[in-house]
């Protein structure tokens, strides 16, 4: 099963901007593993997570139980105050131990509609009533405070892996799969959605009648099976301007092209890669795409305490001139973001804390928060 790789984190929010031009600053804290966030007529809505449940059960190939329940939530948040206030409750949120929780991940507006991705799957949520129910919903959210089911993408991207061979663990096994769906990110369209799928390493299509078809499937192994993840890991998709660009928690993205893709590498004026772990995307409408890195140490992986793992950063990628730069870093496990109406960045971090601070890794007291990044709005930016 797919879950944010944590254990043993320790981490302190340090925004720190990478040029005079940008400025981050939190904007609101007290999120419960704040994710997917999305701005709807002006105003900001922002998944989380949550803190799992009292419904506990054994996971297979995990020394700890997965705890389910109903703490799942999306909220309207006030970027003058930091107040903020649900608008949907009772979603449903798999607490993983150190690894994390699953539960409402990506959010995306289109047309005026608001769609939310809920994670994994209820093929591993055996005798959970919301599991069965919620996991892995592609959900349609109402201002009204209610929601209708659009597509059961963990159920049918579990039901394709299970073609596949899976892979031997601490072994490389290329062209395996793992049986696993935990749908991720979610871009909207005027005709239906995208969603990026962690767990089964697929991008979807999702039609206005809710059929979904699997569009690209990334069968990547990692040569070094101790690196993490050891497969692709799709979080996010976004529309650049040629076309659609998925990013992975591997560090890999891709350019799709129709029913195929090839592989796209950001690097630094010298030469340094710049994604690492990446779990969120997306666009200006300038030509320019963020990616949100949650975590630091890419391949070859070194594994905490490295404090070049401990903190995240957002990458701004320009499709036209092919040029890319650190926006802003030392970030605490950033997660997802989006343009807002005054053409800033606004990004969640502390993504794997609980509202008191005390969910998933330890967090020494910090919560859920939404940053605002400044960006620079001259017409040669």
């Amino acid at each position: 099963m797919f879950a944010l790789f944590a254990a043993g984190i320790v981490a302190v929010l340090l925004p720190i901007p990478a040029a005079a031009a940008t400025s981050v600053t939190p904007i609101a804290t007290g999120l419960d593993s704040p994710r997917g966030v999305a701005f709807y007529q002006g105003r900001l809505l922002v998944g989380e997570a949550g803190h799992g449940g009292a419904t506990c059960f054994k996971i297979p190939g995990l020394p700890f139980d997965g705890c389910a329940g109903n703490s799942s939530q999306i909220s309207w948040v006030n970027t003058t105050s930091g107040a903020h206030t649900v608008l949907v409750s009772g979603l449903f949120s798999l607490s993983l131990g150190p690894e994390g929780v699953l539960g409402v991940s990506g959010l995306s507006v289109s047309e005026g509609r608001i769609l939310a991705q809920i994670g994994s799957t209820p093929s591993e949520n055996p005798g959970v009533a919301i599991g069965q129910q919620q996991a892995g919903r592609l959900i349609s959210v109402h201002t009204n405070g209610t929601w209708t089911s659009v597509a059961p993408i963990g159920a049918t991207d579990f039901t394709y892996t299970t073609q596949f061979t899976e892979p031997t663990p601490g072994v490389y096994s290329p062209n395996t799969q793992e049986h696993d769906s935990n749908p991720y990110g979610v871009l909207a369209t005027e005709d239906g959605a995208y969603v990026a799928d962690a767990g089964s390493n697929t991008l979807d299509r999702v039609g206005e009648d809710g059929k979904t078809k699997i569009v690209i499937h990334d069968l990547w192994r990692d040569p070094n099976p101790n690196n993490f993840p050891s497969d692709a890991v799709p979080t996010c998709v976004v529309r650049g301007e040629h076309g659609l660009l998925v990013g992975e928690l591997s560090g890999r993205l891709l350019r799709v092209n129709g029913a195929s893709f090839s592989p796209l590498v950001l690097k630094d004026a010298a030469g340094n890669s710049l994604l690492t772990h990446v779990t969120g995307c997306t666009s200006d409408g300038r030509g320019n795409v963020y990616f949100v890195n949650m975590f630091g140490s890419g391949a070859p992986f070194t594994p905490p305490p490295t404090s070049n793992f401990f903190f995240g950063s957002v990458v701004q990628y320009n499709t036209e001139t092919g040029k890319a730069s650190v926006l802003a870093s030392h970030l605490m496990f950033p997660n997802m973001a989006a343009i807002g109406p005054d053409g800033n960045l606004y990004v969640s971090a502390g993504a794997i804390c609980g509202s008191t601070g005390v969910a998933g890794p330890p967090c020494f007291g910090a919560t859920g928060s939404v940053l605002r990044i400044t960006l620079p709005h001259g017409e040669n930016d």
